[in-house]
C-alpha cells in the first residue's frame, strides 16, 4: 500500500515538473507583454531602418561629400527602433498553444536615399534632399506554438504562423540655399513638403525561445523572432515601401505572461 502511494506521488510530482501547463487555470487563456531589442535587416528596408543607438549621424552621407544634418532632428540619434509587444494565447494541450501577437514599432531616424539634386534659383545655389524618415509599424501575427518538456523550471518552444504588418512611413523634402564666395560659406534650409505612405504587408513570423516559470500563474519568456513581409514596390519615391522588395525584422524579446 505504502509503495503504491509513493509511486502515485512520484507520478504527480513528475507530471507537474514535466508539464507545468497542468497547473494553469482551467480556461488555458494567457496574456503577455514585453519589449524587444529589434532591427530591420537586409536590403534597402534594412539599410533605412536598422537599429541605431545614441550615435552621431552627422556624417552619414559622407559618400556624397556632403555634411548631412537633419532638418527636424539633432545629430544624435534616438534609440530606434523601439518595440513593444502584446500577446493573447490559448493552451490547446500540454504541448500546443495558439498565440495572437501584436507589436508596436517606432523608428525615428530612417536613412532613406537622400536623392540629392542641385540647381540655381536666381543668383542663389540650392541643394534638394530627402530628410531622415520616420516609421511606425504594427506587425500582427497568429502562430502555433509547440513546447517541449520542462526541465529545471524551463522549456524550449518553437512557433510559426502568418503575419501582416501595418506600415506607415514618411520623410520631409528639404531645400538648402547656400553660397560659397569671398565672404565665406553660409546656408539655410526651407521645408518643401512631405512624402508619406501607409500599407498593409503580408508575410509570416517564426520564433524560438525559452519559458521560465515564476509562479503557478505567471512565467517569463526569452525569444528570438524573425518576421518577413513582402512589398509590392513601385520605385516612385525614396520610401522603403516604394523602393524595397521586402522587410525583414529580427527581434530578441523578453515577455512576462499571466494566466486568467
Amino acid at each position: 500500500m505504502n509503495k503504491s502511494v509513493i509511486l502515485i506521488l512520484l507520478y504527480i510530482l513528475n507530471s507537474d515538473f514535466t508539464y507545468p501547463q497542468s497547473s494553469y487555470s482551467n480556461s488555458g487563456i494567457y496574456f503577455g507583454a514585453g519589449t524587444s531589442v529589434s532591427s530591420y535587416l537586409g536590403g534597402y528596408f534594412g539599410n533605412a531602418y536598422a537599429m541605431r543607438v545614441l550615435s552621431s549621424d552627422s556624417y552619414y552621407y559622407d559618400n556624397y561629400n556632403y555634411n548631412y544634418n537633419s532638418y527636424n532632428y539633432n545629430s544624435s540619434t534616438i534609440w530606434s527602433p523601439f518595440q513593444f509587444s502584446a500577446v493573447l494565447g490559448k493552451n490547446i494541450n500540454d504541448f500546443l498553444s495558439i498565440e495572437a501577437e501584436s507589436d508596436f514599432i517606432f523608428h525615428f531616424n530612417g536613412r532613406v536615399d537622400p536623392q540629392f539634386t542641385s540647381g540655381t534659383s536666381g543668383n542663389r545655389n540650392y541643394l534638394d534632399r530627402n530628410d531622415y524618415a520616420s516609421l511606425f509599424a504594427i506587425p500582427v501575427s497568429v502562430c502555433l506554438k509547440l513546447s517541449g518538456g520542462f526541465e529545471n523550471g524551463s522549456a524550449a518552444y518553437l512557433k510559426i504562423g502568418p503575419a501582416f504588418q501595418y506600415t506607415s512611413e514618411s520623410y520631409e523634402k528639404i531645400r538648402e540655399y547656400y553660397s560659397d564666395d569671398d565672404h565665406g560659406y553660409y546656408s539655410y534650409d526651407i521645408y518643401m513638403g512631405s512624402v508619406s505612405k501607409q500599407q498593409w504587408l503580408p508575410g509570416f513570423k517564426t520564433g524560438i525561445g525559452l519559458e521560465y516559470f515564476i509562479s503557478d500563474f505567471s512565467y517569463m519568456v526569452t525569444e528570438l523572432e524573425y518576421s518577413y513581409f513582402n512589398i509590392d514596390r513601385t520605385n516612385n519615391t525614396a520610401l522603403a515601401l516604394d523602393s524595397a522588395p521586402e522587410a525583414q525584422l529580427f527581434s530578441l524579446t523578453t515577455k512576462v505572461f499571466f494566466q486568467f
